[in-house]
């Protein structure tokens, strides 16, 4: 048997590329001969066959068989020159999805090349990829803008609950308009709810913010020390026709009526009796109405104080400017933000009450026993620590000792840590809403 060196295999080698040669068969690969007795060629012989191709079940697949793309449990990606490998049952999870279905993404496979070819954005796609072999939520790469991204997502038909989820999370919140049955209903309902459809229904919002700050002023004008006036007349009879009684009651007239209106002309009674802004209207007339109903009842201005002393849940009407601003994009980011940032204000707050409790603890045994102490309980601790930390310091409460004083810096220094925590929170969100907002990525 004649021996063959590496030079005379060369002659014989086919080429092939990484990809081919991952999936060529073994007699395909290296080719030599060997010569009989007599000298003379004799057939071609191969090198011994790689190992058979192992599915992800770990089932062996026949020695015949080519890992090809059509046939094989793995699946080869290429996005505009850029290689992904994945098994196909990880794209199989999100059938619904271009990449999950079979049929869907047959049309863009190349027989040729053995893989799947998409002429689409890269840097999305490595997202898009990262959510298929680990699923949870779609994370935007910093540099892919919101329109391409979302433009991807829907080419690649990503899940509509977790595009929305997506949007959510990014700023992207559209409100849903709930409206009655065509007709006069409508109509209204669109009048009283969104003052950007038409000229009366603005006007009707800029008239509701008028009369809504009117009753504000007036709530908080008639406290002042020159305006106090005695309501009662020389018989011990209340006076109805003084100038602010009148004023709160036509205002109180304008939402009562305004509120009353809107619950007739409602899509959805059950909606509308749980909307927060909803009770937040009622909640507004009701003082007016108890301190009424007592000064007609008794006639007496005694006998009306237990009416007045409700009168200050009208401050509460105030929430009414943030119902009627849905024009107002800064005011929208302003809420959204808060909102956004539950997160890092309940871990803020809990770090708080912990520091708080620390401290005021650590004062009140470093002060006990001092004379001239003015921090003689934990309580009282608590108004002392919560002030420091604010960086407040009124100074109306202060540790005298030398162990006191050390407390004190330690609590101020943790209390600039502190307030720290929700400032990236808020910070993030503030931006990324503002954004969307007012920006580019602003959602029409």
């Amino acid at each position: 048997m004649a021996v063959v060196s590496l030079l005379n295999q060369a002659p014989y080698r086919r080429t092939f590329s990484s990809r081919e040669r991952i999936n060529a068969d073994g007699d395909e690969m290296w080719l030599h001969h060997r010569g009989d007795r007599d000298g003379q060629r004799g057939n071609l012989l191969t090198a011994p066959r790689p190992p058979t191709c192992v599915s992800q079940t770990g089932e062996q697949l026949p020695r015949g068989h080519k890992c090809q793309l059509e046939t094989c449990d793995r699946i080869t990606i290429n996005v505009s020159g850029q290689y992904f490998e994945t098994w196909r049952t990880t794209l199989e999870r999100h059938p619904d999805t271009l990449l999950g279905d079979p049929c869907k993404r047959q049309k863009f496979f190349d027989k040729q090349k053995n893989e799947y070819f998409f002429d689409r954005h890269r840097p999305t796609f490595d997202a898009i990829f990262n959510y298929y072999q680990y699923g949870g939520q779609l994370k935007r790469p910093p540099p892919v803008p919101d329109d391409i991204f979302l433009s991807e997502l829907d080419f690649f038909e990503i899940e509509r609950e977790v595009v929305e989820q997506y949007r959510k999370n990014e700023g992207y919140v559209a409100e849903k308009m709930l409206l009655p049955e065509r007709g006069l209903r409508r109509k209204i309902w669109m009048i009283m709810e969104y003052p950007e459809t038409s000229l009366a229904a603005y006007v009707m919002a800029v008239t509701s913010v008028v009369v809504t700050t009117a009753s504000i002023a007036i709530f908080c004008i008639e406290t002042l020390p020159q305006f106090k006036v005695n309501n009662c007349a020389s018989d011990g009879k209340p006076i109805l026709v003084e100038p602010f009684f009148i004023l709160e009651t036509i205002c109180t007239a304008f939402f009562t009526l305004e509120l009353i209106v809107r619950s007739i002309v409602c899509p959805s009674k059950k909606d509308f009796i749980k909307d927060f802004k909803n009770m937040v209207d009622v909640t507004a007339v009701i003082p007016f109405y108890v301190t009424l109903f007592n000064l007609l009842a008794t006639t007496d201005c005694k006998n009306s104080t237990s009416g007045s002393s409700l009168a200050f849940l009208r401050v509460i009407r105030l929430v009414r400017v943030f119902k009627l601003t849905k024009h107002s994009a800064g005011l929208q980011v302003l809420i959204l933000t808060f909102k956004a940032s539950v997160g890092g204000l309940v871990l803020f707050l809990v770090a708080l009450v912990v520091c708080i409790l620390l401290f005021s603890s650590a004062v009140y045994f470093a002060e006990l026993g001092i004379p001239g102490s003015q921090i003689k309980s934990i309580p009282e601790g608590f108004w002392w620590a919560i002030i420091t930390m604010a960086t407040i310091g009124y100074g109306d409460v202060v540790p005298v000792g030398p162990l006191g004083k050390v407390v004190g810096m330690m609590c101020a220094l943790a209390g600039v840590l502190t307030l720290s925590i929700p400032v990236p929170f808020i910070t993030e969100n503030f931006n990324k809403f503002y954004a969307h907002k007012t920006g580019r990525g602003r959602l029409q």
